[in-house]
C-alpha cells in the first residue's frame, strides 16, 4: 500500500507479549523485521517490492560476560507466478540463523526454506497461508562445562569427576513451522494486518543426554501478532503492533 503525499512523522505504538515455559527458542524482540521466522505466510507477502533481503544482529549481556550471547539472522523472499496465477502469486525464501550463548558455547544453527501461496479476495483484502521445513543443529563445547557434583564447597572444579554424561556434544534434527496471514486493506488511510502460526509442528527431539519420554521434545509454540497502518492525515500515521507467543501443552 502506498500514500500519494509525504508522511512527515510516524506515532508508533509497540506491545509485546511473550511467554516462554521452557528453553527458548531463538528470536528477535523486533519481530517485525524477522518476518519469515514469525510466520510462514509472510513469505512473499511484500507490498511494495518482488523481493526483500534482510539480516539481524544481536548481542546480549556483553558487558557482564566474557562470553555474551550473539544471535545473527539473514533471511531472504520473492514474489514469484505473480502474473501466472488469477489474483494470487506464491512466495519463496529462506532464512538462517546463528546462535552462539555461554562459557559452553552452546552453538545453534538453523537453516529454513518457506513456501507460501497469497489469495486477493475482492479489491480490499488478502489471505496468505505457508509452511517452512528446515534442518537445526545444536553443539556444546563439554569440556567448558561444570556441573552440580563437582563443586567443591568454595567453587566449580573441573579436574573433580562426575556423574553426568552426556551421549553426544552435537545434536540434529528437522523441524516444521505453519502459519497464516490475513490483511483488509479498504481505503488508503487504513491496513490492517495479523496472523496465527505454529512452530515444531512436528515435535521434534532435542537433548544431549539419553531420550527420556517427552523430556527431549520440543513442545508446539504458537505465534500471534497483529499491525495496523492508520492514517489519521497527511502527516500523522499511528502504526501500532502486537505480538504474543507461548508453547501450549495442550497442542501437544
Amino acid at each position: 500500500m502506498k500514500w500519494n503525499k509525504p508522511i512527515i512523522l510516524f506515532m508508533v505504538f509497540n506491545l509485546k507479549l511473550v511467554f516462554f515455559l521452557q528453553a527458548q527458542d531463538l528470536h528477535f524482540s523486533q519481530f517485525f523485521n524477522a518476518p519469515l521466522t514469525d510466520n510462514p505466510a509472510n513469505t512473499g507477502f511484500i507490498p511494495d517490492a518482488d523481493y526483500r533481503l534482510g539480516a539481524s544482529i544481536r548481542e546480549q549481556w556483553a558487558s557482564i560476560l566474557s562470553n555474551p550471547y550473539k544471535t545473527v539472522s539473514i533471511f531472504g523472499d520473492a514474489q514469484v507466478l505473480r502474473n501466472k496465477i488469477e489474483n494470487g502469486w506464491l512466495g519463496l525464501g529462506g532464512v538462517i540463523l546463528s546462535d552462539v550463548a555461554g562459557s559452553g558455547n552452546l552453538r545453534s544453527t538453523e537453516v529454513y526454506g518457506s513456501l507460501a501461496y497469497h489469495q486477493m479476495l475482492a479489491n480490499s483484502s488478502l489471505l496468505s497461508a505457508g509452511f517452512n521445513l528446515g534442518w537445526a543443529n545444536k553443539s556444546i563445547d563439554v569440556s567448558k562445562l561444570t556441573f552440580p557434583d563437582q563443586f567443591n564447597g568454595t567453587f566449580f572444579d573441573a579436574q573433580l569427576p562426575t556423574s553426568a554424561v552426556l551421549n553426544a556434544n552435537n545434536v540434529s534434527y528437522f523441524d516444521m513451522q505453519v502459519g497464516m496471514n490475513y490483511a483488509y486493506f479498504p481505503d488508503e488511510k487504513t491496513y490492517i494486518h495479523f496472523g496465527y502460526s505454529i512452530d515444531h509442528v512436528n515435535k521434534p527431539t532435542e537433548t544431549f543426554f539419553s531420550t527420556n519420554g517427552d523430556s527431549s521434545t520440543i513442545p508446539i509454540r504458537q505465534i500471534i501478532f497483529a499491525d495496523a497502518i492508520l492514517k489519521v492525515n497527511n502527516i500523522i500515521i499511528i502504526n501500532p503492533n502486537a505480538y504474543f507467543t507461548a508453547r501450549n501443552a495442550c497442542l501437544e
